[in-house]
């Protein structure tokens, strides 16, 4: 017989009592489950879905991938690796995601609930789970692969694969069976916004949203190939575009989820809120933590480097934070060098959208009971003069440190800023450091503010601006900015919004891939400034850096991950994705 174990289960069975030592020898032994008793026990059937929950693919508050393979920052440890400097290959791929055993326990789960002598209504909100989440592991795989082997049946590991499983499916048939999947799970699961850890219909429809808008700009901005392995003809985008507004709008007209709007007088504070306040209205599917027992380490290792036990990691790069927007709708910018002083690290960009002080940090910026201090230099000299600048972290100038606490130049490097500011975004403002592997932030998968943005990019790509102004302008409202109309909108302006809100949540990258302009926006030095006080007026200066050591590289094979090496030789029948 073949036995299945659930330690999410087990604690029930282990306070049984034995009435003596050869009662325990006949029984089952305790630690196993019966496959057959699985299908028949309601409890023993949700485990298993939970066990499913629990190696979903949230990449969530990881300081390795979210930010720093785009020009939204770079690491305070100096973010060279194979993503940044162009040196993925079929031996050396990163960014990985190919994982056919979680697609087959999937694949189990949905072969036996078909038997399953539990209630109806749980058979059918399972059922809807599993196929969100099995939908949701494939989009994954296409982001990274185009076409992967399509497998929606349990194979006999002990019997000869037929070849349609062996093979890439076209990438279209992914974008399909993504679309077919979520249809159908939307279709059978419950409409309650809570809880927000579980899917409900409304997360396979942002999913649905999402994977959508994904095909539609493959079909768009891609180029078919091998076969269409990869790439989707571009007939295909309007479809695809319609399907994401679709999606979009049913979740948005739901009335289940609103805009945050806690702190409607503070439009930067109201931004920060949003990723802090626990069952906010916003937010649509999220992974959560509780800290102590489920927790994470953004706070230890992004915060300022006083507040956190390791702090700043992230480091938001100049070219994002010159990337927004100023709040009336222009895109002038702040004039750097040390002829022009300004009263605060943040008075250069006063300008911007608030989201941008939402979301980073900059010098003077108060945060719990003090402030960020991330200047790197003093200039004891009457007017400016950058050759008479200290940089020393143990000197004093007239009592006054000549660097910041949470600067570049401590003594730990690798624990402040390369690139003169900080990300502010999810952190915990307690008082307290938060220890490593202790945050209990949660991290938002879907949230209604990113159906706005793609109902907004899909309509414009049909042609239909005003419905694409007045989904717009629906973040930008919050966001207290100038408002678009027709005559403004463009495509920029839309991807702009895009970048400007979502940012840090791990959408960027996939952004740049899907619109095919990560060559034009990535094969650059990444660049940062140094804040100088200037000691005679109180104020600062700053002056332009290299916040990496190396210019980034991604070529053109680069928008789709390589199939690699080990792949093809564990199965001959894949073929190796373009360029490689």
């Amino acid at each position: 017989m073949k036995f299945i174990a659930y330690s999410l289960v087990l604690s029930a069975f282990l306070f049984q009592s034995c009435k003596d030592v050869t009662d325990v020898l006949d029984r089952t032994p305790i630690d196993k489950i019966s496959e057959v008793d699985v299908w028949k026990d309601e409890t023993l059937t949700k485990a298993y879905v939970t066990g499913l929950y629990s190696r979903f693919p949230f990449a969530a508050f990881d300081y390795n991938t979210l930010y720093n393979w785009t020009d939204e920052g770079t690491t305070s440890t100096g973010n060279a690796s194979n993503m940044t400097m162009g040196t993925v290959s079929r031996s050396s791929e990163g960014n990985a995601y190919w994982d056919y055993i979680y697609v087959r326990d999937c694949n189990v789960f949905l072969d036996k609930i078909k038997i399953a002598t539990i209630s109806e209504a749980t058979k059918k909100q399972l059922e809807g789970e599993v196929r969100f989440i099995r939908a949701y592991v494939y989009f994954e795989m296409m982001k990274r692969y185009g076409g992967v082997p399509l497998v929606d049946v349990v194979i006999d590991p002990f019997a000869s694969v037929e070849e349609k499983y062996a093979v890439r499916a076209t990438e279209e048939a992914i974008a399909d069976f993504i679309d077919a999947e979520l249809t159908t799970a939307s279709g059978l699961l419950g409409t309650d916004a809570t809880p927000r850890g579980k899917a409900n219909k409304w997360t396979a429809l942002a999913l649905k949203a999402r994977a959508m808008l994904w095909a539609a700009s493959i079909a768009k901005f891609g180029t078919v190939n091998l076969n269409g392995l990869v790439g989707i003809p571009a007939a295909k985008a309007n479809t695809y575009y319609t399907k994401a507004s679709e999606a979009a709008e049913a979740v948005i007209a739901s009335g289940k989820y609103s805009l945050f709007n806690g702190v409607p007088n503070d439009k930067a504070e109201n931004y920060r809120k949003v990723f802090v306040t626990e069952n906010n209205s916003e937010v649509i599917f999220e992974k959560v933590y509780n800290g102590p027992n489920l927790g994470h380490n953004w706070d230890a290792f992004t915060g300022p480097n006083q507040w956190a036990v390791r702090g700043g990691v992230c480091d938001p790069s100049l070219d994002f934070i010159l990337g927004y927007e100023n709040a009336d709708g222009s895109m002038d910018q702040p004039v750097f060098g040390a002829d022009n002083l300004y009263a605060s690290g943040a008075e250069p960009f006063a300008k911007k959208d608030p989201r941008l002080f939402g979301t980073v940090f900059f010098q003077n910026d108060k945060w719990a009971t003090g402030k960020v201090e991330t200047y790197e230099g003093l200039d004891p000299s009457p007017t400016p003069n950058p050759t008479a600048v200290i940089r020393n972290p143990n000197t004093l100038y007239q009592g006054v440190p000549t660097v910041g606490i949470d600067s570049r130049t401590q003594a730990k490097d690798d624990f402040s800023t390369n690139s003169g500011f900080l990300n502010k975004k999810y952190l915990d403002d307690s008082e307290i450091k938060i220890p490593e592997g202790q945050s209990k932030t949660n991290w938002i998968v879907f949230r209604l503010a990113e159906l706005y943005l793609t109902k907004a990019e899909a309509e414009f790509e049909l042609g239909n601006a005003k419905k694409a102004v007045d989904a717009l302008n629906m973040t930008r409202s919050r966001a207290g900015i100038s408002l678009v109309t027709e005559a403004t909108l463009t495509r920029d302006r839309i991807r702009t919004e895009r970048r400007s809100e979502l940012a840090f949540e791990g959408h960027r990258y996939w952004d740049l891939r899907r619109w095919r302009t990560a060559q034009a926006v990535l094969n650059t030095r990444i660049q940062g400034l140094q804040i100088i006080l200037h000691h005679a007026t109180g104020k600062y200066y700053f002056l332009p850096l290299n916040a990496e050591s190396f210019t980034r590289v991604f070529r053109a094979e680069h928008y789709y991950n390589p199939i690699t090496n080990s792949r093809i030789d564990n199965n001959s029948k894949l073929v190796e994705n373009p360029l490689y």
